[in-house]
Parts: C-alpha cells; sequence; structure tokens
C-alpha cells in the first residue's frame, strides 16, 4: 500500500509532466500581474502573466509554508520549459529566473514536490527586467 506522501509525490510528479510533455497548457492559469503578491494553496497551480517586451522574468518565492519542498517553473507560449528549480530544502524561499525574447504570455508553476497540501499559504511575485 502506498503511503500519502508517495501519492503525493506521484501526483505531482503527473502534473509536472501534463505541462512539461504537452505543447498545451493550463487553460484556468490564473492571470497576474508584475508586481503584484499572489497568494496560493499546495499542491500548487499555475499562473500567467503577460510580457510586454523582451527581458529577464524573474519569480520570486516570499513565503512558503514551513514544511513545503517547492518547484517552480517558467513556461513560454509553446510550450518550452525556460527555466525550472526545487528547492532543497522545506521551506526555503527562492528566486527564479529565465529570459523572455518575446512580448507574450509565459506560465509559471509553483507545485509541491510532494504533493502535500497545508495549513499555510505560499506568496510570490513575478518581476520583469
Amino acid at each position: 500500500m502506498l503511503d500519502i506522501k508517495a501519492v503525493g509525490f506521484i501526483i505531482g510528479i503527473g502534473l509536472l509532466f501534463f505541462i512539461q510533455g504537452s505543447a498545451t497548457l493550463p487553460s484556468d492559469a490564473q492571470v497576474i500581474d508584475f508586481g503584484q503578491t499572489v497568494t496560493g494553496s499546495a499542491p500548487g497551480a499555475y499562473y500567467k502573466v503577460d510580457v510586454p517586451s523582451p527581458g529577464t522574468l524573474s519569480v520570486i518565492l516570499e513565503e512558503v509554508p514551513p514544511d513545503m519542498l517547492t518547484r517552480i517553473a517558467i513556461i513560454n507560449d509553446a510550450g518550452t520549459w525556460l527555466a525550472s528549480q526545487d528547492t532543497s530544502t522545506p521551506g526555503e524561499t527562492i528566486t527564479v529566473r529565465a529570459q523572455a525574447d518575446a512580448p507574450g504570455w509565459y506560465w509559471i508553476g509553483i507545485l509541491d514536490l510532494n504533493g502535500k497540501t497545508h495549513d499555510t499559504d505560499y506568496a510570490f511575485q513575478v518581476a520583469l527586467g
């Protein structure tokens, strides 16, 4: 019998393969703005931001539940993963950067690597420099 951690991991990996292995991006991704503090709950969600011009896209994870191992992915409109980074310590905050070569929609994936839910939310911002 699988324990809850193993089931959560399998679900999390399945979600990641869904967007990484397909050109179809999540249609229910929440639209966010640059500089907006966005909160969400694990096991995670997808967000999209409209990039008006080329530049460096930064996802700044500001708050995270203390027991959450996090993956942040930045994906372009063609479904190509531009950057992906995992935290190595639960509760760790990180910044992930990717080059946005053209204007258009870019997707941000924030996921708990173990597929767990938590009592507190994560918070992040997206910047273009």
